[in-house]
Formats: structure tokens, sequence, C-alpha cells
């Protein structure tokens, strides 16, 4: 799965749409894998910010528990970005993922999860998100964080807990999320049935 050409912005200066799409997702390519591989060098967060961004960090978590996936996807800016990295040393450009969708694609995606033949979530997952040690930084276009989280998911009587952590750009007033990237270290090893993970 890949950010998808058409879904980049137009052409610039420099040529058409056509040629510049390519290098549009190659350069939203690097922020991802910048942003992943930056984040453990970084200074002490800021504390007010941070707890500005934990509030858009557990209504998100909200919204995903309670299968508000239509209202989870309005929270999204036009040039979204999930990444699911298969190991937090990846690069989307690089290494396969679990997923790489761009708003497109989630749109596709929340459209299959509200399906009734999609047999991978009938019955759908009762999922339980708790957020917790949100840090959050200035960025170049919004607000930085990384926050971990733990995913508690039941189906068919069937139980299991995930640990992991996310990082989100956040941008405008209403703090609407520009780029997800979750990193779940069991997916190395194996997770059953991942198609409730966003």
């Amino acid at each position: 799965m890949t950010v998808a050409a058409a879904d980049v912005p137009g052409p610039g200066p420099s040529g058409s749409a056509a040629a510049d799409a390519p290098a549009a997702v190659l350069a939203r390519y690097e922020e991802l894998a910048e942003l992943l591989s930056g984040m453990d060098g970084r200074p002490l967060a800021d504390p007010d910010l941070s707890a500005t961004a934990a509030a858009a960090l557990a209504h998100e978590a909200r919204l995903l528990d309670a299968g508000r996936f239509e209202d989870w996807l309005d929270g999204w800016t036009d040039d979204a970005v999930l990444w699911v990295p298969l190991s937090d040393r990846a690069h989307p450009g690089n290494d396969q993922s679990l997923l790489l969708d761009d708003h497109r694609r989630l749109a596709e995606r929340i459209e299959w999860r509200c399906d009734p033949s999609a047999w991978g979530q009938q019955p759908p997952s009762r999922t339980t998100r708790v957020v917790g040690s949100v840090e959050a930084w200035d960025g170049p276009r919004g607000v930085v964080t990384r926050s971990t989280v733990l995913i508690d998911e039941h189906r068919h009587n069937r139980h299991q807990q995930l640990a992991a952590y996310q990082i989100h750009e956040l941008v405008g007033d209403d703090l609407r999320r520009r780029t997800k990237i979750l990193v779940v270290p069991a997916l190395a090893t194996g997770v059953r049935n991942p198609s409730f993970l966003l």
C-alpha cells in the first residue's frame, strides 16, 4: 500500500502534475522517515503543548473505540498519511508496511470497516485504547507528538493486548491529523488479525 500519486498536491512551477507527483510522494516518505528516526533524540517536551495534544489524542482514541470511523476520518487533513511500519527502523520508500494510507485509502478502509461483508471485522473488534506519556513539540507544520498506547482487543471470544507508540503531526487550530505513525513491536513476530489497527 502506497501513498497514491493522484492524491498529492498538484503541479509546482517546475513542471506538470504527472512529473511533480512522484517527487511529492518521495518527499512525503522522507518526512515520515525523519519523524520516526528522529524521535528518540528530541529534547524535553513543552508541558503546555503536551497537555493540549493529550486531549486531541484521547479524543481520537475514543472515536476509534466507539467505532465512529467516519468522524475519525473527518479529523484528518486532505494530505493525510497513516503509516504502520513493521519496524521502528523502517523507511516507507524502502520497507514493507502493514499500512501506508493516504486520505483516499483511509476513506476506502473506513468504507470496508462499515461493510457487513467484511468478514475480517464481522463481528467487529471491541477495543479499548489507553493513551499515555504524551509529549509534544512545535514542528514545521504544526504540533509533533509522541505517545504510548495500549490497545486491548476482543473479538470472537478471543483477547489480545498490544503495546505501541504513536507519532502524530497535528495542524491548525483544531489540531487535525496530518500524519500518524503507529509503531507496534509485536508486528515483528505476528499479530492475530491486525485489521483493527488504525
